[in-house]
């Protein structure tokens, strides 16, 4: 009986051994077409902010209103302030208008005590914050009324609180002067050209509001600017009754 002839190990054909499949291409379906390569969009023009205008000139709009209505008010505010302590509205100030006011080298006899203006000697108190520990004759305080000068007086004798709440007032401030005045009829009066204001302590609110609306008064003021300094007489004032005259 003939053997049947058994393949050769391996299943294939040495010819077939090792050669890839032949792909077949189905001749009807056409090739799928390429996509076209995607744009890149450019790092620069990605990266670049762009500037916020609207907001900007929003935000300086706002700030422009905020300074215009804040200055508005400021203004307001100061023109009120100004008002308020002006010398009219101050209770139981006294105005003499029409004063003379000639230089002379006599004792002058004042219609109001202390004077208020009118003539005076040519030489003028030094009142450049000048507290005086005795009283200086009229003549030469009257001087500084018209340069512009607040003169405060005080009856002798006052207590040592008010005296200090006057000289601190008065210390180191130009245009002032501070003196006692035998016979005042009050406490304490002010003197400027041409008003007067009598009060019995030295922590009245009227004080200051004398102070601060008729120093240096332009309005008020017969010699605006003229000097208040006087070394001479700060040194060796005069006395009432015997002014300096040169």
């Amino acid at each position: 009986m003939t053997k049947p002839t058994r393949p050769s190990s391996g299943g294939a054909n040495k010819s077939q051994r090792g050669t890839a499949p032949v792909k077949t291409v189905d001749a009807g379906k056409p090739k799928s077409a390429k996509a076209p390569p995607r744009k890149v969009q450019s790092r620069k023009i990605v990266n670049k902010r762009q500037t916020p205008w609207g907001l900007i000139i929003t935000t300086v709009a706002v700030v422009a209103l905020a300074v215009g209505v804040i200055g508005y008010a400021v203004t307001k505010t100061n023109k009120k302030s100004s008002a308020s302590v002006s010398a009219d509205t101050i209770a139981g100030i006294q105005h003499y208008p029409n004063l003379t006011r000639n230089h002379v080298t006599t004792v002058v006899k004042y219609a109001q005590s202390p004077p208020v203006g009118g003539n005076h000697s040519p030489v003028w108190a030094d009142c450049t914050g000048t507290v005086y520990p005795s009283q200086i004759a009229n003549e030469n305080a009257v001087h500084d009324l018209e340069h512009g000068a607040i003169w405060i007086t005080y009856k002798p004798g006052l207590a040592a609180d008010q005296l200090d709440v006057l000289t601190k007032l008065v210390a180191g401030n130009q245009y002032t002067l501070l003196t006692p005045y035998a016979g005042l009829k009050s406490n304490v009066s002010l003197q400027a050209w041409g008003y007067q204001l009598f009060v019995d302590s030295a922590t009245d609110p009227r004080v200051n509001q004398f102070v601060s609306a008729l120093k240096l008064n332009r309005t008020n003021t017969p010699e605006y600017g003229a000097s208040c300094d006087n070394a001479a007489f700060k040194t060796t004032p005069s006395t009432p009754g015997k002014p300096t005259v040169s």
